[in-house]
C-alpha cells in the first residue's frame, strides 16, 4: 500500500494517512490508473455539488479549476515546459536547460491557454449529456491520462543516468505494467464498453508520439514529458467523445 499512497500523494493533493518511503515511490506507477479513477470520481462529485448553483459555462470552468487544483498543476507544468523546450527549436542541451527553468515562456503560456480552453470546451459539450455519460467519460479520461505516463515510463528510456525517474523505470517490470493496464481497461470497458476501447486506441498514440519525440531529441523522457503525456491524453480522450454521434 505504500506504493499506492506514493502515487496518490505524487499525482494529487489528496492527503495520505501513512508515512512514505523512497522505495514506494519507485514502485508507484502501477497504481497511477487507480489514482486516476479516484481523482475522476472526486471531480465528478464536485461537479454534482455545484451543478444546480451555476450556469453551464461557469460550472465547467469551476470543474476545470478543481481539476487543476487537485493535481497541483503538476502535469500542466510539464505540458508548459515541453512547449517551451521543444518550441524553441534549439539543440538538445538548450532544450533541457529551458525545460528545467522555472519561468514560463511564451510558448508554454500559449500551450497552457489553448489546452485549458479546449478542455473547458469539451467539458461544456459533455456536460450537456446525461450525468451518467458525463461521469463515465470524465472519470475514464483521468484513468487513461495516468496510463499515458505509465506507457512513457515503460516504453521509453529515462533521459538521465540517475534520478527518481530512472529508479521508477527500473522497478516498473512487465508484470506491473500488465497490472496497470488491467486497472485501466476494466473500468473503461465497464464504463463505456467497446467505444471506450476505441477511444483508448485513438488516445494511445499521444504518449507514444511524445515519447518518441523525447527519445529522438533528448535521448529519453523526463518528468515534464510524463506530465505532458497526461495532459495531452486527457484532452484527446475528451475531444474524442465530443465528436457527434460517438456518445449516444
Amino acid at each position: 500500500m505504500n506504493a499506492f499512497f506514493h502515487a496518490l500523494a505524487f499525482l494529487t493533493r489528496f492527503p495520505v494517512p501513512v508515512r512514505l518511503d523512497k522505495e514506494g515511490f519507485r514502485e508507484s506507477p502501477v497504481w497511477y490508473p487507480v489514482v486516476g479513477l479516484l481523482l475522476g470520481g472526486v471531480l465528478f462529485l464536485f461537479d454534482q455539488l455545484i451543478a444546480r448553483w451555476f450556469p453551464a459555462p461557469v460550472r465547467v470552468l469551476l470543474d476545470l479549476s478543481a481539476w487543476v487544483f487537485f493535481t497541483g498543476g503538476l502535469h500542466l507544468d510539464g505540458w508548459m515546459d515541453m512547449a517551451d523546450g521543444f518550441g524553441s527549436h534549439r539543440d538538445p542541451d538548450k532544450i533541457r536547460e529551458i525545460m528545467k527553468d522555472s519561468r514560463v515562456g511564451a510558448m508554454g503560456a500559449i500551450a497552457a491557454i489553448l489546452l485549458l480552453m479546449l478542455k473547458a470546451g469539451a467539458l461544456f459539450v459533455l456536460a450537456g449529456h446525461p450525468d451518467a455519460s458525463f461521469a463515465r467519460v470524465w472519470i475514464t479520461a483521468c484513468i487513461w491520462g495516468r496510463l499515458a505516463a505509465v506507457i512513457g515510463i515503460r516504453f521509453f528510456p529515462y533521459a538521465g543516468k540517475d534520478g527518481l525517474g530512472q529508479g521508477m523505470r527500473e522497478r516498473f517490470t512487465w508484470p506491473r505494467f500488465g497490472l496497470a493496464l488491467v486497472c485501466t481497461v476494466l473500468p473503461v470497458w465497464f464504463g463505456l464498453g467497446s467505444i471506450g476501447l476505441a477511444a483508448g486506441f485513438f488516445a494511445v498514440w499521444v504518449p507514444l508520439w511524445i515519447g518518441w519525440q523525447g527519445t529522438r531529441t533528448l535521448g529519453g523522457c523526463t518528468g515534464d514529458l510524463y506530465g505532458a503525456m497526461i495532459e495531452a491524453s486527457e484532452l484527446t480522450w475528451l475531444l474524442f467523445f465530443t465528436i457527434p454521434g460517438v456518445l449516444s
